[in-house]
């Protein structure tokens, strides 16, 4: 009989009813329909290169060939909910006639096959009406984790890939703005409508499994509003937001291998990472990549591997990393690149930006800390945060706003325009800051970048160093929550930093002109790893290692 210890452990690890659920996030042709199929594959089918010698060299290999040895006894694969299948749900629903019509006027330009792509709509329509019929919850699940989406592949097969994304981008919209999928019409109250639809699949497949004694571990690929990653955060304690990059000229590489054009893939790049016009209604209806990106907490690196027999073995190991990770916190330390990267996530909460916070780090080669930063006001004005509409224009808080601000009459007229917008928002308790760049620029007519009140991450952490004697940073290694604009790129260069760990790919060209621009370029390396809550969920063991052996041993 297990000791009562040793019952309560298996508790506090649900291992009867344990729920993972991972949701993939990233641009189109990053790799993250290859982290689903891994996720899904069985153990023996997972390719894979962690340490698993008896002579392990250093601390790192150590780390694998426990990670190894977990993976070897405790995985099991994950069940896929593809929400470009669910997105076909919804399709389906409206039937075969208005959705040809619909493909009609979207995809005018395209040469399709429309007797095909009636055929397989209908074969759809049908699959779905077997599944409505029946009451067996093994089925249910086959259906929604793989009937489903082979039909949905083979519907893609049909259209040809750039046309089916064209489609699905259109019809996903849709369904947030108004809760179907051919009306685009804003209807309040549906946005949501997508995520709770796959959040009732989870619970059918949840409510099956725990019928069989089974674990859950779910798959969702992929996600792609922020809203939606918000809406599952929200609800899963155990639900990890988990972004997939590659360099992003490989991903163009991979997109036009599978015959999109340039055309094809600028028009992919428009719906899924573009600035968002806060005042159009229907902003957050379409796809907001960078968004996602930005609220990961765990991210994989997918770059592109130089031969076959590596294929796929370096995003495995990372994979099974962090499941085994999610099952038993603690298994591992965090790498010394995530520990420096996590302190560049919590730097970045100091800024007072109300844009976008960004977090960098500085270290020497060892990955000792020598500085960190954050995109702020520089020290000494008022962070934007801070500041707040009606104290400019009533002169109260002198302090915090500048002469050109105090004393410039169309400056303070245009404050004064929109003053009654803000009372309903003043009424929650809400600060009524504001952002000096996008007053200026809509007051003047230009977009500039200059005219940014902040310093960014980077700037401000190559500053502290020289603003406070710090070591030289010569031949040391940058973190960065985004990566460097030109602007910050060209700094980096000449402090002579040699590596660069970033998350997010800035919309320039620092990389292509300034990092690869001499005979001295820093190393560009897309981050792996968790930060945020994950970072603290994936390392924290629930009980101290010795006190959960002992427990275990007591039988």
């Amino acid at each position: 009989m297990k000791s009562y210890l040793h019952s309560a452990i298996d508790t506090i690890y649900r291992k009867d009813d344990e729920l993972i659920i991972i949701g993939l996030t990233g641009r189109t042709g990053s790799g993250c329909s290859t982290v689903a199929q891994i996720l899904c594959s069985e153990q023996n089918e997972i390719r894979t290169s962690l340490h698993s010698s008896n002579s392990p060299s250093n601390n790192d290999e150590r780390k694998e060939k426990i990670v190894k040895r977990h993976f070897d006894l405790t995985w099991q694969k994950f069940e896929l909910i593809q929400v470009r299948s669910v997105i076909t749900l919804f399709l389906i629903e409206e039937g075969v006639s208005n959705i040809i019509s619909k493909v009609r006027e979207l995809l005018k330009d395209e040469k399709l096959d429309f007797d095909a792509l009636e055929k397989s709509l209908h074969k759809l329509e049908q699959s779905l009406e077997d599944e409505k019929s029946s009451n067996i919850p093994e089925l249910t699940i086959q259906f929604y984790t793989n009937t489903l989406p082979k039909l949905s592949a083979e519907l893609k097969v049909v259209l040809g890939e750039s046309a089916f994304i064209k489609l699905y981008q259109e019809i996903g919209k849709n369904i947030r703005l108004s809760g179907t999928a051919l009306n685009a019409t804003l209807i309040e109250g549906k946005f949501f409508t997508l995520a709770e639809k796959i959040n009732k699949i989870i619970k059918r497949i949840v409510q099956s499994n725990k019928s069989i004694n089974k674990s859950t571990l779910i798959v969702i690929d992929a996600i792609r509003s922020n809203l939606e990653a918000m809406f599952f955060q929200d609800r899963y304690a155990a639900f990890y937001l988990t972004a997939v990059s590659c360099p992003d000229n490989e991903r163009k590489q991979r997109l036009y291998k599978l015959k999109f054009s340039d055309d094809d893939v600028k028009s992919i790049d428009k719906q899924e990472y573009v600035t968002r016009d806060l005042k159009n209604i229907t902003t957050y209806s379409v796809q907001d990549i960078q968004a996602c990106i930005q609220r990961a907490d765990i991210y994989i690196s997918n770059p592109d591997q130089n031969n076959e027999v590596s294929k796929y073995s370096n995003i495995s190991n990372q994979i099974i990393r962090f499941v085994s990770l999610m099952k038993r916190p603690g298994i591992v330390t965090p790498t010394s690149i995530e520990r420096c990267m996590q302190l560049a996530y919590t730097a970045k909460l100091n800024s007072g930006c109300i844009s976008r916070q960004v977090g960098a780090a500085i270290t020497d080669t060892k990955f000792s800390v020598q500085a960190i930063g954050w995109n702020d006001a520089p020290q000494g004005q008022v962070p934007c945060v801070l500041r707040n509409r009606d104290d400019l224009i009533a002169g109260q808080d002198q302090d915090a706003y500048s002469d050109y601000e105090k004393n410039t009459k169309d400056y303070l007229d245009h404050f004064k325009r929109d003053v009654d917008v803000y009372i309903p928002i003043k009424a929650s308790g809400r600060n009524i800051s504001y952002c000096f760049k996008s007053e200026y620029n809509t007051l003047t007519g230009v977009k500039n970048q200059v005219h940014t009140r902040s310093l960014h991450a980077e700037e401000n952490a190559f500053l502290q160093i020289s603003k406070n004697g710090g070591r030289g940073i010569d031949g040391g290694i940058l973190f960065t929550t985004a990566s460097p604009c030109e602007l910050c790129a060209k700094k980096a260069y000449q402090l002579g930093i040699t590596s660069i760990y970033y998350i997010d790919p800035y919309p320039g060209i620092a990389i292509d002109h300034v990092i690869h621009g001499g005979t001295k370029n820093p190393s560009l390396i897309l981050f792996s790893g968790a930060i945020g809550r994950a970072f603290h969920r994936l390392y924290s063991p629930i009980l101290p290692y010795k006190d959960e052996l002992t427990a275990l041993l007591q039988n």
